[in-house]
């Protein structure tokens, strides 16, 4: 087939389904439903006449679907799936994708087995291919009905992890088919070879992951573009290197990649990064999901599907059942076991009609070998079954979650349905204002718009109570920060990591009662457990040189987050107390009160954590600020430059030359140095001057001696009067020092910093502590035993006569 043909076939195929897309909302279905019923009936006139002969060349394979279709289509569902949410219910989930998958598997095996009398491996085989889901046209109905978060992920959760369950138990059955050798103990011999191919993909998918966020971060001031090819080069190469290399699960791979990537590499890019990748992969999506849907429908023979209908109908009731008794009677006893949340019945019943069969159990029928002799049975048993869910439960999904209610409005969605007609109508009245104000309106015709738009939009007379009140205030100031996240997001001030960590907090601070939001924001804020073990985990691991490298990567990494997270939350907060000043009199009083005050604590709050971590880590927190403040502000003028090119108000030249100058400027942003200091130790060793212009190789050895240490704030290094053994330099953070006076009341004498020599007094001959020492800030030293100096001076006259010189007493 020629490639001009084969490109304007495709053409053809993709303006039908863009005008089928827009259609799609007056007609009621499925998108995906409309193709497939658009395929069938192309392929049905092109079998009745010779008009539209040439879509016979336009037929699914296995090949086309697995290496063209399914990387892309899985890349981008793992992309879009909430990572935070699908952690919380991965249990659930990868229980329905491999456990509940394999008995779904062997229930529709059984049940041919018992009404078609198939070969047990033959009935198997089918019950792998077409245990799969394909949620394309669920998902789709989700975001348009707003269905729970939680559903959604279990819905498209189970689908990406069942299409790699399918795959791998769809080989291991045709292996032992194939060689028509098969007792129940090769069944035993298949679990390590199934999750050989299963972890073995999720492995590889890691691996490339991490590669190719590394590479992309690393070159992300190359060009929008260049991140974008690379995306797709790492679904297509994890999907190929998994399959041909090493021969484990292409789907998990590229699952695991881009899981890895949302993760690893996208929190590193800058705020707007996100939106582009996302609706590249979108565009990528709706062609592929287009073209293979109408090519489902081309790959049927309605005749040949009416002539099986008898074994279709058992093969469709087969599956149905199996997986009924994984929905209801699995899933709980999972739920159970587990101490999971519960699953409520309404879900359940749509996790069950709408496990849609696609394009995938097509192509891995269409990949079955010739030798097996119930090939041809099997690909129409595959097509019926694709046909029945795509053409019934598809198109009944919508009328389904509305007998179930699943799409009413919660009593929090009314509320927030109130607050978004308050704020229509005020909007309407400001543009009217304006209007008006501009001598465009007659004051006459403003006041009968005004009176005709507020008939035609939509109101309730329905009064609210004193806690719906509050509730509708709290929704105005969740808005507010939510608007204030997104814009701190878009200007680079918040990463892709903390944006959706701060989505989250939002999601939760909206299922909370105002009594709840209280009693959390008036508690006192202490360092959360986590925290405390975290900062002794890196005091106990300071202690070991080999340490320090990962240390600092750690520390830089998360202390980033936190500045950033706290900066973003005194932003958010501060807006959303604003937004409050303007709230509907007739809700204010003593319910804005209410809610100010969660707001104001809430503000303190964070504040008083960044305050705090100023004093802990006064010299990152200094240079991240700096370096943050900056980066952020050529960001925001690297976005409104694009905009203004965009717009036509700036030649390509001009453009190019400011790109230039910000990329440059960037460049020169001052370098992070970290909390631990990795200088050289003979370096801090000749900057003391009882050490500084010792021979080289002396402050070598003692360099060599001397060993890296931290301390918490408010850990004493020595006590006043404590007999001496060590020397300290102090390589990062301060230290106050204090002494007693005659009554023995301690009282403050100086604060050391960055490169103080410490203790000093214990290299003299009584060795006795002069004062107290204690950390002020999180602190790291260099420590020196006093026995080692010792030693070393009987070896090295010139630190001994150094040591002379000072009047050590020791060395006299």
């Amino acid at each position: 087939m020629q490639i001009s043909y084969l490109l304007s076939v495709v053409l053809v195929f993709l303006t039908v389904a863009m005008v089928i897309a827009g259609l799609t909302r007056h007609l009621r279905l499925p998108y995906t439903v409309l193709l497939v019923l658009m395929g069938l009936v192309i392929n049905l006139i092109s079998t009745l006449t010779d008009q539209m002969a040439f879509v016979g060349g336009f037929r699914l394979t296995h090949e086309l679907v697995l290496f063209v279709f399914l990387p892309a289509l899985i890349f981008e569902s793992a992309m879009g799936l909430d990572a935070r949410a699908l952690l919380k219910d991965l249990v659930p989930v990868v229980v329905m994708a491999i456990p509940g998958m394999l008995i779904s598997a062997f229930l529709v095996g059984l049940g041919l087995v018992v009404s078609l009398q198939l070969d047990w491996l033959v009935a198997l085989l089918f019950g792998a291919l077409i245990s799969a889901t394909d949620p394309v046209a669920v998902i789709a109905l989700f975001k348009e009905l707003g269905v729970s978060r939680r559903l959604a992920v279990l819905v498209e959760g189970e689908s990406l992890f069942n299409d790699a369950t399918a795959i791998v138990l769809f080989n291991i059955v045709l292996g032992f088919l194939l060689t028509g050798q098969y007792d129940w103990a090769d069944s035993l011999s298949a679990v390590p070879a199934f999750i050989r191919v299963f972890v073995g993909g999720a492995g590889v998918g890691v691996f490339g992951g991490l590669l190719f966020s590394e590479l992309i971060v690393r070159l992300a001031q190359s060009g929008r573009s260049i991140i974008l090819v690379f995306t797709l080069i790492m679904a297509y190469s994890a999907f190929i290197v998994a399959e041909h290399i090493f021969h484990v699960s292409g789907v998990m791979s590229v699952l695991a990649s881009a899981l890895c990537f949302k993760i690893v590499g996208l929190p590193r890019l800058s705020g707007d990064i996100e939106h582009v990748v996302k609706e590249f992969w979108e565009v990528i999506v709706l062609i592929f999901n287009s073209l293979l849907f109408i090519m489902i429908g081309l790959s049927v023979d309605l005749f040949s599907l009416l002539g099986n209908w008898n074994p279709i109908l058992w093969a469709v009731m087969a599956v149905a059942i199996a997986r009924a008794v994984s929905i209801y009677a699995f899933m709980p006893f999972t739920n159970y076991l587990f101490g999971l949340p519960k699953i409520y019945l309404a879900s359940r019943h749509i996790m069950w009609w709408g496990g849609l069969k696609g394009g995938l159990a097509v192509a891995i029928a269409f990949s079955i070998p010739d030798t097996v002799a119930d090939k041809q049975l099997l690909k129409e048993l595959t097509l019926g079954v694709v046909m029945v869910s795509m053409l019934v439960n598809a198109s009944t999904l919508r009328p389904l979650m509305h007998w179930l209610k699943i799409d009413r409005l919660s009593n929090e969605e009314w509320l927030e349905l109130q607050q978004g007609m308050i704020q229509l109508k005020y909007s309407v009245d400001d543009v009217l204002h304006n209007f008006a104000n501009l001598h465009l309106l007659d004051s006459d015709i403003q006041n009968s718009v005004v009176f005709g738009l507020r008939k035609k939009l939509p109101s309730s007379d329905k009064p609210m109570s004193e806690d719906q009140q509050l509730k509708q205030l709290h929704l105005l100031a969740l808005q507010a920060e939510t608007d204030e996240l997104a814009r701190l997001h878009d200007i680079g001030l918040v990463n892709y990591y903390t944006y959706f960590n701060f989505q989250d907090l939002l999601r939760k601070d909206r299922a909370k009662t105002i009594e709840e939001l209280l009693l959390i924001e008036s508690a006192k804020d202490e360092n959360n457990p986590f925290l405390r073990f975290e900062m002794s985990m890196i005091h106990f691991l300071s202690k070991y040189e080999w340490t320090l490298g990962l240390l600092i990567k750690y520390q830089s990494g998360r202390f980033s987050n936190l500045i950033r997270h706290d900066i973003a939350g005194v932003l958010m907060a501060h807006v959303a107390l604003q937004k409050l000043k303007t709230a509907d009199p007739n809700l204010s009083g003593d319910k804005l009160n209410i809610i100010k005050k969660i707001y104001r604590n809430r503000l303190h709050r964070r504040q008083g954590r960044l305050k705090r971590f100023g004093e802990l880590f006064p010299d990152f927190y200094r240079q991240y600020e700096n370096r943050l403040f900056q980066e952020v502000a050529l960001l925001y003028s690297h976005k409104l430059v694009v905009e203004e090119y965009e717009q036509g108000k700036l030649s390509i030249k001009v453009f190019r030359r400011l790109e230039q100058c910000l990329f440059d400027a960037q460049k020169q942003l001052p370098a992070m140095t970290a909390s631990l200091s990795l200088a050289k130790r003979d370096d801090w060793f000749d900057s003391v001057p009882l050490f500084s212009g010792l021979p080289r190789a002396v402050i070598k050895r003692l360099a060599e001696q001397a060993r890296y240490i931290s301390f918490l704030p408010g850990d004493t290094l020595f006590n006043e009067g404590d007999k001496g053994d060590c020397i300290y330099i102090l390589v990062s953070g301060s230290v106050n020092v204090f002494k007693q006076d005659e009554q023995g009341q301690s009282f403050h004498v100086a604060e050391l910093r960055k490169g103080s020599f410490i203790g000093e007094h214990a290299l003299s001959a009584k060795a006795i502590r002069t004062a107290t020492v204690r950390a002020k800030t999180y602190i790291t030293v260099l420590r020196l035993s006093v026995e080692q100096v010792v030693e070393l001076s009987q070896q090295a006259p010139d630190l001994a006569g150094r040591l002379r010189d000072a009047e050590f007493g020791r060395y006299a």
